[in-house]
């Protein structure tokens, strides 16, 4: 027992707890994604320029995307490398994940990504090399030559090898992926309306199991569709109570 009353037994205990806690608070913050962030414009920024980039959980296509990690930089230059940590237990190998990027002088946005950097679930790595845009520029909000995939339908997470794609021409042109099957029609689109034709031309592709289950059920939820509901790079088709029967994530 030394003068302040401990022994060195109960000090061995404090240390090793401390131990403990700190060895458990290092491994929390299991995972790591690199890359880099970047814009076209040639324009120099001032030297209090912050880049504020961020992980998030873009799972729910009708709600703002959750924020899991973020981090900022000074940004000195043009790319400015990043690396973001996060704690693999938020981690659902069931949703969708991406890295967002903007810069900020001071409470004012300059710069921001406005495309999908999916990583880590559904076949993406731990990398992203993301290029933003000018403050300002208006998100698009309609379907003319855009390029879609499927994450939900009828509310479910679809996990699987290859993703149900739609892609949009002029006109309400477009063509569909299924599980295996290719398909092409012409759909009404008046406004937030939207209506894909009964019959659609396609490929006849045996699909084994889950693919042909998918596929039918994709086909099915087309038929369903009556509206969208578009907010920059997530898109929602709706049924005619306003249900959202499959949400699609923007490709780049």
């Amino acid at each position: 027992m030394n003068e302040f009353g401990w022994n060195v037994m109960t000090l061995g205990k404090i240390f090793a707890s401390a131990a403990l806690s700190v060895a458990m608070g290092t491994t929390a913050m299991a995972g790591t994604i690199t890359g880099s962030a970047s814009y076209r414009e040639r324009i120099a920024l001032p030297p209090e320029a912050v880049l504020d980039v961020r992980l998030v959980d873009i799972s729910r296509q009708d709600v703002a995307a959750t924020v899991l990690s973020s981090k900022r930089y000074a940004m000195t230059g043009v790319p400015t490398e990043f690396s973001l940590e996060y704690d693999d237990a938020l981690i659902d190998e069931r949703f969708s994940y991406a890295v967002q990027a903007s810069v900020y002088v001071g409470d004012r946005l300059l710069f921001t990504s406005d495309t999908v950097h999916p990583v880590l679930t559904r076949g993406q790595g731990d990398t992203a090399e993301v290029v933003m845009v000018k403050a300002g520029r208006e998100m698009g909000t309609g379907l003319e030559n855009t390029h879609w995939k499927v994450t939900q339908l009828s509310g479910k997470a679809i996990i699987s090898e290859r993703v149900p794609e739609i892609q949009f021409a002029e006109g309400g042109a477009f063509g569909a992926k299924g599980g295996c099957n290719s398909f092409r029609g012409e759909a009404r689109v008046t406004n937030s309306k939207i209506a894909f034709p009964d019959n659609m031309a396609g490929t006849l592709m045996a699909c084994p199991p889950p693919l042909d289950k998918l596929e039918k059920d994709f086909l099915t939820a087309l038929t369903q569709v009556s509206g969208y509901v578009r907010n920059g790079e997530v898109l929602a088709l709706t049924n005619d109570a306003g249900v959202a029967v499959m949400r699609l994530m923007l490709m780049p």
